[in-house]
């Protein structure tokens, strides 16, 4: 019924075209403005770039953020969190970001803490662990 009223106003074509058209636009984009989706348990989100940014999702600057003191913290979460916000991150690119090793110690005590306390979303693509920085927890400034 709502396709149907937004059809007849002329502010959406025919239901169903929409995946479509999608996959003919990002059929030949570069790695910056692939489409990517990261989910949890209950639901998933699909990211999909904006074509007329020249940078994609490619940001090389971290938002100023604010956060409620994460219990158990390092004095990584707030590097951590900013380099997540805007995309989900590999380990190996968010310890690359601060200039660390990929460690057990890493993981356990500051990525696996956040995402036990809520701050970081973790979602896996075949083997790999992306975290990306729960919005609800973190606010921009």
């Amino acid at each position: 019924m709502i396709s149907g009223l937004l059809v007849a106003c002329n502010v959406m074509e025919a239901a169903g075209t929409g995946f479509d058209k999608i996959m003919e636009e990002y059929a030949a984009v570069d790695e910056a403005h692939k489409p990517y989706i990261y989910s949890k348990s209950d639901h998933f989100t699909l990211v999909l770039p904006d074509l007329t940014y020249d940078k994609g999702i490619e940001d090389d600057t971290s938002p100023v953020i604010s956060f409620v003191p994460v219990p158990n913290g390092t004095e990584q979460d707030k590097k951590v969190l900013a380099f997540c916000y805007f995309k989900a991150r590999k380990v190996s690119e968010i310890a690359q970001h601060l200039g660390i090793s990929d460690s057990t110690y890493f993981r356990t005590k500051v990525l696996n803490n956040l995402e036990k306390q809520g701050y970081l979303e973790k979602s896996k693509i075949s083997r790999a662990a992306f975290y990306k920085t729960n919005r609800d927890m973190v606010n921009i400034e």
